[in-house]
């Protein structure tokens, strides 16, 4: 199991407070995207021009943006934006890599290096440029947007995936489950890519997350492809700074926006510090 002790052992005792500082904003964060859906919120009606450019307060915690809506709301809200696609995206590319990687890795031969030279050709393609092709071709999504770039994550897991599968295969425990009869299926399912794979599933999750974070963000950003106003999301709070004649409205999806990346990449890393630990 993950714990605070695993975490310290991994990491070491001056990245201690910087992965429990981590945690808590990843947990923040899941919290909001847990929630979000439980709770209205029509960003016409809020709406109010006498309450424009407010700074912060006691009613108004982040201010109020150019629309007299409360920034602090608008933040919470925009964690809607990229929170379930994010889940989305990393979980198919985890479950989609994870499978063909352990194919490729345990099954080896024609089919084997079959499956390896089309990945390679898929991750071929330039992430950003790709997403924006697909965007500009079909009707912009969020759903879309997710569904992409977990198809461009599976070649790096499944990269992954194999290499560790390819290593483990000629193992005399997995030779001793093949020898007995089990089925081939349990043994890439449960003995290979869950009990030897799952961290480095769960790391690549954590990593595909911050990436639909950061796309859905830049997009909105722009404002052609990604969540539209009104509604929130923080890029397109962001891009509130072309017109803003103060900092507030902008600064804390900002802030939120880097902080919750840099947390997400911290336990990611930490992840993978571990793992270099347990192999050791």
């Amino acid at each position: 199991m993950w714990s605070s002790a695993g975490a310290r052992r991994a990491l070491g005792a001056p990245w201690s407070t910087s992965l429990t500082l981590s945690a808590l904003m990843v947990g923040a964060v899941l919290l909001c995207g847990l929630v979000n859906p439980l709770v209205e919120y029509d960003p016409v009606l809020e709406v109010d021009l006498s309450r424009r450019y407010l700074p912060p307060s006691a009613e108004h915690l982040l201010g109020t943006d150019g629309q007299g809506r409360s920034v602090a709301f608008r933040v919470f809200k925009g964690v809607e934006a990229f929170f379930f696609p994010g889940l989305l995206a990393g979980l198919l590319a985890a479950l989609v890599g994870g499978a063909l990687g352990a194919t490729a890795g345990y099954v080896g031969g024609g089919l084997g290096r079959g499956i390896a030279a089309a990945l390679e050709l898929l991750d071929t393609l330039p992430r950003m440029v790709f997403l924006v092709l697909v965007c500009t071709i079909y009707q912009p999504s969020i759903a879309l947007i997710a569904a992409t770039s977990s198809l461009l994550f599976v070649p790096s897991v499944a990269t992954l995936v194999r290499r560790r599968v390819e290593a483990l295969a000629a193992e005399d425990y997995i030779l001793a489950h093949v020898a007995h009869g089990f089925h081939p299926l349990k043994v890439v399912g449960y003995h290979l890519l869950w009990l030897q794979c799952r961290a480095l599933l769960i790391r690549q999750f954590i990593f595909v997350f911050a990436y639909v974070l950061f796309i859905e963000t830049a997009l909105s950003y722009l404002g052609d492809y990604g969540v539209q106003e009104p509604r929130p999301s923080w890029g397109n709070m962001v891009a509130q700074t072309r017109t803003s004649p103060t900092e507030w409205p902008w600064l804390f999806p900002a802030v939120a926006i880097i902080l919750t990346i840099a947390a997400l990449l911290t336990l990611g890393d930490a992840l993978a510090q571990r793992e270099e630990e347990v192999k050791r």
